[in-house]
């Protein structure tokens, strides 16, 4: 120990002390994990086994520096101490508990990555019949670089201790452990449930606080099928592939000898697909060339970006430090040098054209910032410029047939066309034609949908825009776009927001507006609960009412057993308590009363107790009074009229 400087000593303990040094000579700074031993014969046996850590050659397992034998003076015992590379960075479980703070979801994309590394490692460590025996997010380390790195190993001899696995060892530290391993039994089997206990953990952190996953790894290890129903709310409410929580049951199997190994891991396409992520020379790419050690990361943005420029013809070292870059724009709040990294980013795209992965990764950091820029209400700078507008609309010209980068685009552009001065750049860019053909080209594709209607729905604010929408045909593929995917809310959504837009601007004819209408009925009804989607039916729905009687007609009179009268009013019983949504319900019923004709109707449905039941509710809610005000003053001249007295006898028909 004499070697080492300790800096600082972390809490004891099962097996000993983690101390925080820096040796005397390299002035490197390491971690030293001190385990106390019963004799010398356990120290000497324990330093045996731990000697083939030192031959451990593999970037996702930390190195060990040395490992010897000390005598420690304060517990007067012999030590086993190993050195290992130490991360500033900070170990998989302070990630966790970051994003359980935030009640952030942990992304797939991050998660997949995680699934390569650790397969890959894992991988490497069973073929030399090295299992783990203690894998949990503390030891797994985040590097610099962001990749992962299996440390703190525990040899044979001191599992087998039974004072320190029963009395030191704190229930809260097996919960990661296999049931073989809690018996003390490890296999290298065993690494793969602690593994897919670990991924269980990345997923439902956004969701569960420490105490919620301890119990449900308890009742999993009462009843391994009971984890299907958190794997279903993982895959409904969270969006994870069926894939992965498939992975995660596998690795989850309670009894070894039917639980996977890590051989047969890399058969299921999800872990091939990760190794392919990851860059795994087991998927058959090629690892980074030599030199990408030298990306300064850690000293200062600036420092990294002047690293690019200099670097710019070196594809991988780009790749890595877009990686870095990727890593501060999700765990920062501000990234500072934001308006200096855009056009070193710009300069990268248009140096390698000819890399797909590299346009991907800039175009993800260029919409992370975008979103961060408008969560300040930042709508100017060199982001929302026409250097930058022109660059990735040339991408996507060129770049059509791949899918994910057109997704990625159409959602940045999206974001940047919420910026007035943004919208009309792209406009001027041709932007909307561009849109255009990608939504025609992906029309079945709900995820490049999404982003396309609510970009068209962004720029045809601005007049210019809405005229070359129109000339494109913008709000017929709308439809088509709603039509094929009226059961997807988020489509639903989006496309709902941009016919109501685009409607504003067009010349519909009858057949038109029936057909509009009955279509935003049955999204209606199909999405009744969502309170977005009945806030942007009810502006569409306004709208087409202003534009024809037609459509309070259609709205009136049942079709396919929709009564869109009656859905109106079922969205003010389910949506009550959110005065938006209720100030957009008025105004649909505000735009009916306009046309004398549907008034009888109206009354036989009983509108006018609705309204009164709104006015009493949101007495205080001015804005609300004046449109109930307004629609029952309609409403009640036509109830006072000698003529109109029987109102149940009155018919609409068209």
């Amino acid at each position: 120990m004499e070697n080492y400087e300790i800096l600082k000593t972390e809490p004891k303990g099962c097996y000993g002390y983690v101390h925080i040094v820096k040796h005397r000579g390299d002035g490197k700074t390491y971690a030293i994990k001190t385990i106390e031993c019963m004799d010398e014969t356990t120290a000497n046996q324990g330093l045996k086994e731990a000697l083939i850590l030192i031959g451990l050659d593999h970037p996702n397992i930390c190195p060990y520096k040395e490992i010897f034998v000390s005598w420690d003076q304060e517990v007067s015992a012999m030590s086993v101490c190993m050195v290992m590379e130490y991360s500033s960075v900070g170990d998989l479980a302070s990630f966790i508990q970051g994003k359980r703070q935030r009640k952030e979801k942990i992304r797939e994309m991050v998660i997949k990555n995680f699934v390569g590394q650790m397969v890959d490692g894992l991988v490497f460590l069973h073929f030399k019949q090295v299992p783990h025996r203690n894998l949990k997010p503390t030891n797994i380390l985040l590097l610099t670089d962001l990749s992962f790195a299996i440390c703190d190993f525990v040899v044979p001899v001191f599992v087998s201790d039974e004072v320190k696995f029963k009395i030191r060892m704190k229930e809260y530290s097996k919960l990661w452990m296999s049931p073989e391993t809690v018996e003390r039994l490890p296999i290298l089997k065993s690494d793969i449930w602690s593994t897919g206990c670990i991924l269980l953990e990345m997923m439902t952190c956004s969701m569960m606080d420490e105490n919620d996953y301890e119990q449900l790894v308890k009742v999993i290890r009462n009843d391994w099928k009971s984890m299907n129903y958190i794997l279903e709310k993982l895959h409904v409410e969270k969006k994870y592939t069926v894939n992965l929580c498939n992975l995660v049951q596998h690795m989850l199997e309670p009894d070894p000898a039917i639980r996977t190994s890590v051989t047969a891991l890399l058969d299921l396409q999800y872990v091939k697909e990760s190794l392919v992520i990851c860059g795994s020379p087991l998927s058959g790419t090629k690892k980074s060339p030599m030199g990408t050690e030298q990306v300064p990361f850690g000293e200062g943005v600036d420092k990294l970006l002047e690293f690019m420029l200099l670097q710019i013809d070196v594809e991988e070292i780009q790749k890595i430090a877009l990686k870095y870059i990727t890593y501060l724009l999700y765990e920062s709040e501000v990234l500072e040098g934001s308006e200096r990294m855009v056009p070193v980013l710009i300069s990268i795209m248009e140096h390698h054209k000819d890399c797909l992965e590299l346009q991907a990764r800039v175009c993800r950091i260029l919409l992370k910032s975008a979103m961060k820029a408008t969560e300040n209400s930042i709508e100017e700078g060199v982001l929302f410029s026409d250097t930058v507008i022109n660059v990735i609309l040339s991408i996507m010209e060129s770049r059509q047939k791949y899918v994910e980068l057109q997704q990625v685009i159409c959602n940045l552009l999206m974001v940047l066309a919420g910026s007035e001065a943004a919208a009309k750049l792209i406009g001027k860019a041709n932007g909307i034609q561009t849109i255009m053909r990608t939504l025609r080209m992906y029309i079945d594709n709900s995820h490049v949908c999404i982003p396309c209607c609510g970009a068209l729905w962004s720029l045809v604010v601005i007049k210019e825009n809405a005229q070359i929408a129109k000339s494109e045909g913008s709000l017929h593929f709308v439809l088509q776009v709603l039509e094929k995917h009226i059961q997807n809310g988020d489509v639903v959504e989006s496309a709902s927001a941009a016919v109501w837009a685009l409607s504003l601007h067009e010349s519909l004819n009858d057949e038109q507006l029936e057909d509009i209408t009955l279509l935003l009925i049955e999204a209606f009804e199909l999405h009744l609960r969502k309170e977005t989607i009945v806030k942007n039916i009810c502006f569409a729905l306004a709208s087409l009412i202003r534009m024809s009687e037609l459509v309070a007609f259609r709205i009136l009179v049942p079709e396919n057993d929709r009564d869109g009268l009656a859905l109106i009013i079922q969205s003010y019983h389910k949506h009550f308590t959110d005065p938006e949504v209720v100030q957009d319900i008025c105004m649909v019923c505000l735009e009916l009363v306009q046309y004398e004709d549907v008034l009888p109707e109206l009354l036989s449905q009983k509108l006018d107790v609705t309204l009164n039941s709104i006015k009493i509710k949101f007495a205080s809610n001015e804005d609300i009074l004046i449109l109930v005000d307004s629609t029952l003053s309609k409403l009640q001249r036509i109830g006072s009229s000698p003529e109109d007295t029987d109102v149940n006898s009155s018919v609409v028909s068209i």
